[in-house]
Order: C-alpha cells, then structure tokens, then sequence
C-alpha cells in the first residue's frame, strides 16, 4: 500500500478536510512555538540578536542619513518610515515562509519523498515545517522604526486612515515577500542548490526595500514594480500616507498615490503576485521526479 497512511488501529487515513487547515495549522505552529520557548534564554537571546542585527543595520542608515539632508528626496523620518514597514513585512512572511526558505535540502537529503507520502497538501506541510517565532525580533525592530519616524514630529499628521494604510500595507508586503519564498521552493524543484539565488530576491529585496525608490535606474524601478514587486510592499503605502506625489512614476495612468484606487491597487498587486507564485509551485511540483529510493 505505497503512499498510503494507517492510524493507529491500522486503518488507512484519508485526505484531511481543506476546513480543517487553519485549525490544524494553529495547533502544528503552536506546537513548534511552544517548542521553542522550553529553552527560553536560548530562544530570548536569539530574538534580540535578530532584534540587535537589523538595529545595526538601521543605525548604520541613521548615520548616513546624518550627513546628507534627504535620500532621493527623503528625509530621514521618511525613510525610516520606508524601512520599518518593509522590515514588518518581511519579519511576518519570514515567520511563515522559512519551510519555503530551507525546502531545498530537504530535496537535496531525498526526505520531500515522505511529505508525498502524508494525507495533507504538500504546500501546506512545507508552510508547517518551520515557524519561527523568534522573527518577533525583526518585527520589534520594525515598529522601532515606524515609532522614531512618527515621533519626530516632521511628518504628517497621523489619524485612523494612515494607521488603516500602515496596516494593511504590512500585510500585503508580508503576502508579496511570502510570495517569493514560495517562488523560492518551487525553484528547489528544478536545481540541486540555488539557495543563493533565491536569497538575493527575498533578503535583497528586502534591503532594496528599505530604500526610497527614486534612488534606482528606470530599468530597476520598473522591474522592482511589475516584475518584483517591491514597489508595492512599501513605497507606494508611504506614497499616500505621507502625502507625497508620484515622483518616481511608479503608478500607471498617473494614479493619484492618496485616491482609493491606489489604495486597492496595493492588496490587489500582492494577491496577483501570490498567484503567479502558486503556478510556479504547481509548475516545480510536477518537475520532482522523485528521490530514487
């Protein structure tokens, strides 16, 4: 009875309900999270060294931002703005994409051949397989940023509708970097190790990111837009929440940045994007060919 699994009274178990995922998948994460905090100081330490690494890193952007009076345009709250929403975005994508991010030695070892095997989607299993909680540490870090823009007094006015805009922009750049880990595994489908290729779009356009967009080639903007589509993780969000203009011609049609089509332009760009990365998952699935034993 190859591929099939029995319980305990030796009964060979069925597909489970997709209804039955988000309940599952809550009990899978909060078992590994609960794993994970048995040794405590090793999971705190580890969460603020994330917490510490990208502190140098936004330091390190403090300190240029010192010596020059604005980035592209940009003062320094507003790319700090521009940091602390793509770092939010990808510390959330991090936390449930790494299954994605490792999946390729788990082909490399010949083990993806045993998650054929259980009676759960395999997108679902590879999106279990690694939950890790200690990411809060980049997202601490994130909200650092996003406080040291707001508190400095430079920017616009906050109310409800530019915390409505933070938010939902954390959650469709999170979908968008979610995304390219997915994009990520289905290429561990077609070559034996091309980790290093695969980080340069997750973590290196995460860094892009971080940066005001205005500061790239044409060329490069356009493909971080519609090819890549780092744009919409945090740039065009900051555009409407801080009440500046398109000035890098990112929006088609001359779009007006703070309008509402703008505003749907942003989650709608994320869920197209997580459906190319869909076919690509299916594309690279039905290239395994298996591990041979």
């Amino acid at each position: 009875m190859s591929g099939q699994v029995r319980d305990a009274g030796g009964r060979v178990a069925g597909p489970v309900p997709y209804r039955s995922l988000p309940r599952l998948y809550a009990r899978l994460a909060g078992a590994t999270v609960r794993s994970q905090l048995q040794y405590r100081w090793s999971f705190a330490l580890y969460a603020l060294g994330v917490f510490g690494a990208n502190g140098f890193e936004f330091l390190a952007l403090l300190v240029l931002l010192g010596q020059v009076p604005s980035l592209g345009g940009w003062s320094a709250p507003e790319v700090a703005l521009l940091w602390g929403m793509s770092t939010m975005s990808f510390a959330v994508a991090e936390a449930f994409g790494g299954g994605f991010e490792k999946l390729h030695m788990v082909v490399r070892a010949g083990a993806f051949d045993q998650v054929l095997a259980r009676p759960l989607p395999v997108f679902f299993q590879v999106m279990t397989s690694q939950v890790e909680a200690h990411r809060a540490g980049r997202l601490a870090q994130g909200l650092v940023a996003v406080a040291f823009a707001v508190s400095g007094g430079s920017l616009p006015a906050w109310g409800a509708d530019e915390v409505a805009r933070l938010l939902g922009a954390v959650l469709s750049g999170a979908v968008i970097f979610f995304a390219t880990f997915v994009i990520g595994g289905a290429w561990a489908f077609v070559t034996v190790d091309a980790s290093e290729v695969v980080n340069a779009f997750t973590y290196g356009g995460a860094t892009l990111a971080c940066s005001p967009l205005d500061l790239l080639a044409v060329p490069v903007r356009r493909a971080a837009t519609w090819v890549f589509p780092l744009a919409f993780v945090n740039y065009v969000p900051a555009l409407a929440i801080l009440h500046r203009p398109d000035a890098a011609g990112i929006l088609p049609l001359s779009i007006d940045p703070s309008g509402p089509l703008a505003t749907l332009l942003v989650p709608a760009v994320a869920l197209a994007y997580l459906g190319v990365a869909s076919l690509a998952w299916r594309a690279g699935l039905r290239r395994y060919q298996g591990a041979g034993s």
